[in-house]
């Protein structure tokens, strides 16, 4: 890995740190954008990240279940094999859907239970829930929109 691949994974590390994954997975998921071949074996990822082939597990296990690494192997290679699958980032955005949809109905029923209370006390309820329900509405459209760029892009 050069210094400028390097930088970026580290660069895209930190996104994902900030978003709540362990730095190595972050690591992971963005050497697996960039490299060459697409698909790494578990030794490959702890070479080209210098880290352990435990913690490289672990991370695989956890980017695997967020849907952001398929796991594959080769017939007569007893390795497994990462790699981004296409789509994985339309999926996550996708599953997201379920959460938005839930804190928008925390937040209604949180305005129903201060319905008596002053517009002042519910502000900050209702910015939460302005915020959500709008999300609901758009995110769909967002990625219906996306994808429809994308095909007519690649057509």
């Amino acid at each position: 890995m050069s210094e400028a691949e390097a930088a970026y994974v580290e660069k895209i590390a930190g996104l994902l740190v900030g978003a709540g994954l362990p730095r190595i997975a972050g690591r992971m998921w963005a050497w697996l954008l960039i490299c060459d071949p697409p698909q790494q074996s578990a030794a490959d990822l702890a070479e080209a990240l210098h880290a352990s082939r435990g913690s490289i597990s672990s991370a695989a296990r956890l980017l695997a279940t967020a849907g952001l690494v398929h796991r594959t192997t080769r017939r007569g290679d007893r390795r497994e094999y990462f790699s981004v699958p296409e789509g994985a980032v339309i999926s996550v955005l996708n599953s997201r859907l379920p959460v938005t949809v839930a804190w928008r109905k925390v937040a209604d029923e949180g305005l129903e239970l201060l319905a008596d209370r002053p517009p002042a006390q519910r502000a900050r309820i209702q910015e939460v829930r302005d915020v959500y329900a709008f999300m609901e509405s758009e995110l769909p459209a967002m990625l219906d929109r996306f994808m429809e760029q994308r095909r007519e892009r690649t057509a």
